[in-house]
């Protein structure tokens, strides 16, 4: 899996490189501001270009992929490889399923980009709604006692980056 972020126009502009890649999934997320957009090729695209960034897949839920969800909600989070383990068990064995619970937050993807130090992360969230992102099973997701034991490393919640996309087109 790889994903490619960058402005709208260079999206735009990439469209037909990523057309003639036959063999993987093309989903296109387009910011609200619609000046930054997400491409996400899933298969074994055979495409090489300094935008795309190749990710592991490292565990998903719920519904994800093509046509999964109107939105796509991107956290991008780095961890101590000292604390990799427990944050990772953390994602998918709590946090990700109280979510889940949301009738509209309708999957997840998440993968690992490899970088010089500690661990770079980004979760793919799928949602139908945005008003997901107000539920009481995200509240929930956020006030476990697991939670605010991480809460308390510098690196945690605070740090992460988050961009809502919306589903721009795909093929």
């Amino acid at each position: 899996m790889m994903f490619l972020a960058a402005t709208k126009s260079e999206i735009d502009t990439l469209g037909s490189l990523v057309r003639r890649n036959g063999g993987a999934t093309v989903e296109v997320f387009a910011a609200e501001d619609k000046e930054k957009a997400l491409i996400i090729l899933d298969g074994n695209p055979q495409i090489e270009h300094p935008l795309l960034v190749p990710v592991e897949l490292l565990f998903s839920g719920g519904k994800v992929g093509l046509n999964r969800g109107r939105y796509l909600f991107m956290v991008g989070i780095w961890v101590p490889a000292v604390d990799r383990a427990e944050f990772l068990d953390w994602y998918r064995n709590e946090h990700l399923p109280i979510l889940l619970e949301c009738p509209t937050w309708n999957g997840c993807r998440f993968v690992e980009r490899a970088v010089r130090e500690g661990c770079q992360f980004h979760a793919l969230h799928q949602l139908e709604d945005r008003s997901a992102l107000q539920s009481e099973e995200r509240r929930r997701s956020r006030a476990t006692p697991w939670f605010m034991r991480l809460k308390r490393h510098p690196w945690f919640d605070e740090p992460f980056t988050r961009q809502l996309y919306i589903c721009d087109k795909a093929g």
